[in-house]
């Protein structure tokens, strides 16, 4: 039996690493005696997997953890016996059964869309704009391979951007983004741009949803593994 799982991730529970949420992911379904499919091999491990990697101090309303059972799963009181045991800052939102033959959630996942909070500036909106306009935005990413820093053109790998301003006085950016950028890569360009030092601090980061590809349509992950 296979199944997918959307849960938020807040508080403090943002502070712990991909690593971290994975293992504690596997304690809690041993606790609620989930019978896991386990891999073959000299070193099995549960079939349990994440849509896509949560980087370390961001919070989320939309993650997809997808996890494999030899027994079937009793619906009604998952949710409820998993939410009493999860610790603060998890929080099972919703549960689904896959069927068989699907592809796997992590190859659905294409995109994410974030909720940025910054500390407003000026000439933040009408630079947001002119930001998102531009035909080639360069930020800095560490090469995995050679380990050297390099300079990337991300444009393509921003599919939307959008400010609000908040009655606070921050600004909200509503972005979505290729699966392969991270927001802060990308905020960092951004910061630059409008010649401000990035405060790391002072950013709420949040991703809102995950989606994939139908057609040339971004829609929500489940709405897809579903089908």
């Amino acid at each position: 039996m296979k199944y997918l799982l959307k849960f938020e991730k807040k508080g403090m529970m943002i502070f712990i690493s991909h690593l971290d949420t994975q293992r504690l992911f596997h304690r809690l379904m041993k606790r609620l005696d989930v019978k896991l499919k386990y891999s073959n091999g000299f070193n099995p491990h549960p079939r349990l997997s994440f849509a896509q990697p949560l980087s370390v101090g961001h919070s989320s309303a939309a993650e997809y953890l997808e996890f494999e059972t030899t027994e079937p799963i009793k619906f009604q009181t998952f949710k409820e016996s998993f939410n009493a045991v999860a610790p603060e800052g998890i929080r099972l939102l919703e549960s689904w059964s896959l069927r068989d033959g699907g592809k796997a959630v992590a190859a659905v996942a294409a995109a994410a869309r974030y909720r940025l909070e910054i500390p407003f500036f000026f000439p933040c909106m009408e630079a947001t704009l002119d930001f998102f306009a531009s035909e080639a935005i360069f930020a800095e990413k560490r090469s995995k391979k050679t380990k050297s820093v390099e300079k990337v053109n991300i444009r393509p790998h921003i599919v939307a951007l959008k400010p609000l301003l908040v009655s606070d006085g921050d600004v909200v950016l509503l972005s979505v983004l290729h699966a392969n950028l991270n927001p802060e890569v990308m905020l960092r360009s951004f910061y630059k741009f409008c010649g401000k030092a990035y405060e790391r601090e002072s950013i709420r980061i949040e991703r809102t949803s995950v989606l994939g590809w139908r057609g040339d349509e971004l829609v929500p992950l489940e709405s897809i593994c579903l089908e």
